[in-house]
């Protein structure tokens, strides 16, 4: 009879444990889970502000690339220079540069404005295309993604008796996915 209560003890405490360890494995694959989409979300994120800074730079670059055209040209380049001159002079004058009758600056403006004219009514649809991430972005993004999922799926379980650690069904298991026990 007392063989009887102890085995149910004995059961109940082994249902109690295995309950508890998938409870907790739930709990754990719930959080990498989260994790993961995170990090996907935060690495989507970067290369979208990525996206926007090159196509921010490639109009800045072009705007400047036509000032300095403008400066190599001779038949105007007396003139911006002499004109930028007196701006600087009268900036001297005033004790502050206002960029009044600057030449340059205009040129800026309106190569700046003439690139960026075509951004301006975009439809949410063109805005998101314009800034979606390229294949490549999306190839990397999904690579990590596997690597931090296969190093999750391979990794052993966090059990510290040294019973089940040396149980065969437990080696078994670790050599299957390439693990050790130690």
């Amino acid at each position: 009879m007392e063989y009887v209560r102890i085995n149910q003890e004995y059961d109940f405490v082994k249902k109690r444990a295995l309950t508890n360890y998938l409870a907790n494995s739930r709990n754990d694959l719930e959080r990498h889970f989260h994790s993961r989409a995170h990090n996907m979300l935060n690495a989507i994120e970067r290369y979208e502000n990525n996206n926007l800074k090159a196509l921010m730079n490639s109009i800045v670059s072009n705007a400047v690339a036509k000032v300095n055209s403008a400066l190599e040209d001779p038949t105007h380049r007396d003139k911006i220079l002499q004109a930028s001159f007196e701006s600087a002079l009268i900036g001297i004058r005033t004790g502050k540069m206002e960029y009044v009758n600057d030449p340059i600056l205009p040129i800026l403006t309106e190569e700046i404005n003439k690139r960026t004219a075509e951004f301006k009514n975009l439809a949410p649809a063109q805005e998101s295309k314009l800034l979606s991430l390229t294949a490549e972005q999306k190839k990397f993004i999904a690579d990590i993604d596997k690597k931090a999922k296969d190093e999750y799926l391979t990794a052993i379980p966090q059990i510290n008796n040294p019973g089940v650690k040396m149980n065969p069904k437990f080696k078994a298991y670790t050599a299957s996915i390439g693990a050790s026990a130690h």
